[in-house]
């Protein structure tokens, strides 16, 4: 019968000494992966290290950088941008959708 133990302030459940699991573990297996976040049709707004500010979707990303559209950008320009990693300061993501994975 499993036994419970207070971990946190929380209850769970414990089959076994290695199946305590606290909310930290729980939190990291639910935490979106970056492949998640910087996924094609992902909308994003980028700060540049040069202060400039793009919002646009990601087409697609390697290891050099990224691709954005960029068809509504605050500076009336549009089309595609290529940003190498090392001008991006910051990229702000609105939501990230996890993958869904099977389980055979």
């Amino acid at each position: 019968m499993p036994v419970k133990q207070k971990v946190r302030g929380n209850m769970v459940d414990q089959g076994s000494a290695n199946d305590v699991r606290t909310d930290s573990q729980a939190w990291l297996e639910q935490a979106p992966k970056v492949s998640d976040a910087l996924k094609k049709g992902v909308f994003v707004s980028i700060v540049t290290w040069g202060g400039r500010v793009l919002t646009g979707t990601i087409c697609d990303w390697e290891q050099a950088g990224l691709l954005l559209d960029i068809s509504e950008s605050a500076d009336g320009s549009e089309g595609y941008v290529f940003l190498p990693w090392s001008s991006l300061e910051q990229v702000n993501i609105g939501s990230v959708s996890p993958r869904r994975i099977k389980v055979l």
